[in-house]
């Protein structure tokens, strides 16, 4: 097939450090290139994902990158993978997908999201779920781990980074923090009062850093308060051979659902599994259970019966009037007229 994966124009595919969504592109694309499959990649500036074809933005302003897209869309693609958003409420004459990777989204025919919780809560029951994949062997696997406790991402009060120095602090065990600062004030209030030698901040990490982390922790906690779309760090740290704590919110309990001795009810349900460490999956088991449901190669696979089932059980109307058609009459018309000129 001829595939259209839409990236944002945020960060490049794949990301360096923090970027969920561009990381899943890039193990979309390189997957479905390995397979056979011919894909056109859309992304940001700096993009290095092994596409068949890659255009890179030319600006910020959505609307001339929709623009650009109509321009240089091949006419044969067969399928169109939008994980932006520009595309697909553009309608086109083209089978498309709207992947969300966060909550419910309007205005599209075919949306996709990261979790059944996401489609059932969010979604309204219309649409599919695919779970979100890693590649696993990009992760560093370490079968003897150190003493400390891990909190991996973002800096905010969703993310409960002040309940995991609590479990810390009451399980006596060391904590590191890592993920970007993105709200000072919390951070000021919530987390620096509290940083010593044992609960330290190491900023934001990426690459063989970030996998370091991962691999040599005893525990990563997990203490997401909000409803999570899908929660990538729990699958990076069990791909790592790490266990990992996560509360019964969102799509946690959905992506633990194999190992529920990890789901925890509240704080003091996690300070009571952090002390009875003894209980963990092990580490080859973690990992196992990560390539078993996954992996970019179960997601692609769920990806490639999706666009089959939409092509073949004619679930994509056709709309003729669509903003698409319209914008793509406009470029046709304008390159006509420099011809002319």
């Amino acid at each position: 097939m001829k595939i259209v994966q839409v990236s944002t124009n945020t960060i490049p595919v794949p990301p360096k450090d923090y970027g969920g969504t561009q990381r899943d592109v890039y193990y979309l694309t390189e997957e479905l290139v390995r397979r056979g499959h011919e894909v056109i990649l859309f992304a940001k500036e700096g993009s290095t994902a092994q596409a068949t074809q890659t255009f890179e933005y030319p600006s910020n302003n959505p609307k001339e990158q929709l623009d650009f897209i109509i321009k240089n869309m091949p006419e044969d693609v067969d399928f169109i993978h939008d994980h932006y958003g520009i595309v697909a409420q553009a309608n086109p004459p083209i089978p498309t997908i709207r992947n969300s990777h966060s909550k419910g989204v309007s205005g599209v025919q075919l949306p996709v999201y990261v979790s059944r919780m996401i489609l059932r809560k969010y979604g309204k029951r219309k649409g599919f779920y695919v779970y979100n994949g890693i590649r696993v062997e990009d992760y560093v696997f370490q079968k003897n781990k150190s003493k400390y406790l891990l909190f991996l991402g973002r800096l905010i009060e969703q993310k409960g980074v002040h309940l995991a120095i609590e479990i810390a602090k009451k399980t006596g065990k060391e904590l590191i923090i890592a993920g970007p600062l993105n709200d000072r004030k919390y951070f000021n209030a919530k987390i620096k009062p509290h940083l010593n030698k044992r609960i330290r901040y190491v900023g934001s990490v990426g690459g063989r850093k970030k996998q370091e982390l991962l691999a040599g922790a005893s525990c990563v906690l997990f203490t997401s308060t909000w409803d999570e779309p899908f929660g990538l760090v729990l699958i990076e740290a069990l791909a790592s051979g790490t266990p990992v704590l996560g509360f019964r919110k969102g799509a946690i309990p959905e992506v633990l659902k194999g190992l529920p001795q990890l789901i925890c009810d509240n704080t003091r349900d996690m300070i009571a599994k952090v002390k009875n460490a003894k209980r963990f999956p092990s580490p080859h088991r973690c990992r196992r259970y990560v390539r078993k449901r996954f992996s970019d190669v179960v997601m692609t696979d769920q990806f490639l019966k999706l666009y089959e089932k939409i092509i073949k059980g004619n679930k994509y109307k056709l709309i003729k009037n669509s903003k698409w058609n319209k914008r793509k009459a406009r470029i046709v018309k304008q390159n006509e007229e420099m011809k002319e000129w």
